[in-house]
């Protein structure tokens, strides 16, 4: 089998998507409670990222999990709708070059699979329809109805994309020489790499200089 796996934020979506959930929280008629939640219990992270205090990388991971916590008082059902309202906004800004050529490879028969790390509701919302075989995103554990608060975050990125990737298809007979991966970001190389048609999405400078290196496809909008 034949597998093409893309990425979203950057890539098939052309922005950052937790700005977009931001930007959503704060101006949210009926969220902006969280949001204010959220930048209380945030700040001293940020401030400890400016100060060079962590890494990019941690920032960003702890700015999702508190993201999600100023949900902590509402419902299941709350948090998805929210989440489908701003999927509706998003989807007309996806790339549509490469939503085609998603669509073009599922019916030549490759294997589909959206790899994120965005949140896995926000991500069925957006391709609600679509003929994915398997969309992989950051989890939210719930208990009961509510978010399970206690239970580790973990964000979908980098190293762990490959992980997941490898144990997905352990059982499967993967040609990898003739699939295909899409990414806008360095920090999805080992991704790239996987398999034998690389390309790189309007691709940050890093990236840019490995695609150019090795001649891979570099796809502009």
């Amino acid at each position: 089998m034949k597998v093409a796996l893309f990425d979203f934020d950057g890539t098939l979506y052309p922005y950052e998507t937790f700005n977009v959930l931001m930007e959503r929280l704060k101006r949210h008629p009926r969220y902006k409670k969280n949001y204010s939640r959220f930048v209380r219990r945030f700040a001293p992270v940020y401030f400890a990222y400016k100060m060079k205090m962590i890494k990019k990388s941690r920032m960003q991971s702890k700015a999702m999990e508190y993201y999600l916590l100023s949900f902590k008082k509402n419902t299941r059902s709350e948090i998805e709708a929210f989440f489908k309202e701003v999927a509706g906004e998003m989807i007309e800004d996806l790339r549509a070059p490469l939503i085609g050529k998603m669509k073009q490879l599922k019916q030549e028969n490759y294997y589909i699979m959206l790899i994120s790390g965005a949140f896995i509701p926000l991500l069925e919302a957006v391709f609600k329809g679509f003929d994915i075989d398997c969309i992989v995103g950051s989890e939210i554990r719930y208990k009961g109805e509510k978010i399970d608060y206690k239970s580790r975050f973990e964000r979908v990125y980098a190293d762990r994309k490959i992980d997941i990737i490898r144990r997905h298809f352990a059982d499967k007979q993967v040609d990898w020489k003739n699939s295909e991966a899409y990414s806008d970001s360095y920090t999805d190389l080992k991704m790239l790499e996987l398999v034998g048609r690389p390309v790189a999405v309007k691709p940050d400078e890093r990236l840019k200089a490995v695609a150019a290196r090795n001649q891979w496809q570099i796809h502009t909008d």
